[in-house]
């Protein structure tokens, strides 16, 4: 069981999350840095592989060196309790795949800003000198606030190496190969291309280009076959969409795009509605693969080396044509009309560059989108568009503009306007039922701040939150307050001791646990004057306040006991001519208690001997009324 165990004295194994072919994946926290890691651990067949484990660490060590917004970070990588791990960046959030099965397909909108950041990934990576080689839908994560990070890198080729060694085959989503890994030759920069390409193909159209009932005969198909244009399948997507996608799956590398940021380029300009920049011709080859016949070289008598050609066969070589001066003057004439319509046409575009009319650049800061378009397309000026967040500007505003406002400037020129995506959202997550410690890791991990104050409660225990707000799986800015009530248990509360002299233990165990206090140590003790099992002494005095929750220690008697003695009582009852109720009740070291209770004739005269123990008072009752008390003895 690996749930607990700590790697490197730091990564405390928190929950599993999956496992793979290679590794099973856990859910850590970084103790150190107090915040949530993902720690991968290599499966047994592989950590005894010496050489593997070499290059697994060669490989993790390359890929640590990267460092993008939209590539999963690598923390850590070390052997400890006979167990490989890599440590990584806790992504909170869904990988693509589900996300595609969630939503069927999804619309161009949606899908090139996806895959315009999972090509800065690569062309970030291919800059250092890592290739992925295993891009598919499974590596690519979605945070909760939409923002893409690619995972894995560099960790596919350690995998197949691995493969090799151990069954002699390939390992990776057949579905997402480029045509050279599916030959087994050696890939590079294009190859994750050509998967980035399938990738979007499918979030496109919710299918994959090339399947089949087996492995191979997908591969083969990436190999011989050309993929259905995405366009066919669904009307919205525009056929400049479906030219990037093509684009990225030729099956000669020489023909994709020559890097990640070319393509991403392309699918920008389709993203901010300049499609018509995108050149649609299709490249071709400068030499056929076909097999063709090619000329024998002939030596000089026109023969091929060692033969000789029939006369009849020889071919006279094309007499020279000498120019008349009259056609000399007209090529002359010619190339000067040429020349002065050349001329002419340059002093025109030059004249008209020059001479581009002016317009006063609008001051678009704060206004919407629309506002913003409308007055540039009035004003006759280009513009282009970057997103951001922002705490303040509201979405779809306009953050700043890369003209300064009010100045006149050529029609030709391009203003970038910055467009506000509105604060920077993040999920709120449930932390009711944690310490207040856990409380703090998932609210950092958020981007959140956290209000935390304390309350009595009887249910939950000491330092376990009780209450949030807001409350779990709300969307709110980052930075946003929550406040967080963590229990402070049970409120103790102090109140006076009770007189528990004279009570029998059980009697005085009741009376302390209803108020919260408890027996601590009962000493029993020899006595004459206290029945067996009565409290003989109390260590805190009655009346003295104390904490509830505390114990009293007390000294129990455990006999003889006092014994019995009497007391005479007397009483004339009126002769009033009606009857009388007459009770004598004793209070002793055995309690209260009634030893006479009768009604009586007017004028009787009553001579009754009562029992009582030890010091104590004897109560004479007429009709309920005191008629007699007197101490005993």
């Amino acid at each position: 069981m690996m749930i607990g165990k700590k790697f490197g004295n730091r990564y405390e194994i928190i929950e599993k999350l999956g496992s793979g072919g290679m590794s099973i994946v856990y859910k850590g926290l970084d103790t150190l840095l107090n915040r949530w890691v993902t720690i991968k651990v290599l499966r047994e067949q592989f950590a005894s592989d010496e050489d593997f484990v070499r290059r697994f660490h060669r490989e993790a060590q390359s890929v640590a060196s990267l460092s993008h917004i939209n590539i999963v970070s690598i923390y850590d990588v070390g052997f400890e309790l006979d167990l490989h791990y890599l440590v990584m960046e806790y992504v909170e959030g869904r990988n693509l795949k589900e996300y595609i099965r969630e939503q069927g397909k999804l619309t161009p909108e949606e899908a090139v800003p996806i895959a315009i950041q999972i090509l800065h990934a690569l062309e970030h990576a291919h800059e250092h000198h890592v290739v992925h080689r295993d891009i598919k839908p499974h590596n690519i994560l979605l945070t909760m606030d939409g923002r893409v990070k690619v995972t894995d890198f560099g960790i596919a080729r350690v995998a197949n190496e691995a493969t090799m060694t151990y069954s002699g085959t390939m390992v990776g989503s057949v579905q997402y190969i480029s045509p050279e890994q599916a030959k087994g030759l050696s890939v590079g920069p294009k190859s994750d291309l050509y998967s980035a390409g399938v990738v979007l193909y499918e979030m496109l159209t919710g299918h994959l280009p090339f399947e089949g009932e087996s492995p191979i005969a997908v591969a083969l198909q990436h190999i011989q076959e050309e993929p259905p244009s995405p366009s066919a399948l669904v009307e919205d997507i525009p056929m400049e969409l479906s030219h990037v996608i093509l684009k990225a799956m030729e099956k000669n590398p020489d023909l994709r795009y020559a890097s990640a940021d070319a393509m991403a380029f392309d699918l920008e300009k389709i993203y901010t509605g300049k499609s018509h920049e995108i050149n649609m011709i299709k490249e071709k080859q400068n030499l056929s693969e076909d097999t063709v016949e090619i000329p024998a070289v002939r030596s000089g008598n026109g023969s091929p080396e060692g033969k000789k050609i029939p006369e009849e066969e020889k071919t006279p070589p094309p007499k020279k044509k000498k120019l008349k001066p009259q056609a000399t003057w007209g090529i002359i004439g010619a190339a000067v009309l040429i020349f002065l319509l050349l001329g002419w046409g340059a002093y025109a575009l030059l004249t008209g560059f020059f001479n581009v009319g002016e317009a006063r650049m609008p001051d678009m800061r704060g206004k919407s989108l629309i506002e913003a378009k409308a007055e540039l397309k009035e004003a006759g000026l280009e513009h282009t568009l970057t997103y951001s967040f922002h705490d303040t500007i509201k979405k779809d505003h306009v953050i700043s503009q890369t003209i300064e406002p009010n100045q006149m400037v050529k029609k030709t020129n391009v203003v970038g306007l910055v467009i506000s995506n509105g604060p920077k959202t993040t999920r709120v997550p449930n932390v009711v039922g944690k310490t207040q410690r856990e409380a703090v890791v998932e609210l950092n991990n958020r981007n959140l701040q956290g209000d935390f104050s304390e309350a009595f409660d009887d249910r939950v225990p000491a330092g376990t939150v009780i209450s949030q707000q807001p409350e779990a799986g709300v969307d709110v800015p980052e930075k946003t307050m929550v406040t967080v009530v963590v229990s402070k248990g049970k409120e103790l509360k102090y109140l006076p001791m009770p007189d528990l002299l004279n009570k029998y233990l059980d009697e005085a165990e009741k009376i302390l646990k209803d108020l919260g206090l408890s027996i601590g140590k009962a000493e029993e003790r020899e006595s004459n004057e206290y029945f067996p099992s009565q409290i003989m002494s109390q260590e805190i005095k009655a009346g003295d306040m104390v904490l509830e929750g505390d114990k009293v220690n007390v000294q129990v008697s455990s006999g003889p006991g006092p014994m019995a003695q009497m007391a005479r009582v007397t009483y004339d009852i009126p002769p009033d001519g009606e009857t009388h109720r007459l009770r004598i009740i004793v209070s002793d070291l055995k309690g209260e208690r009634t030893e006479y209770d009768r009604v009586h004739q007017p004028g009787d005269f009553i001579d009754q001997q009562v029992p009582f123990f030890g010091k104590g008072k004897i109560d004479v009752y007429v009709d309920d009324e005191l008629g007699i008390s007197e101490n005993v003895p």
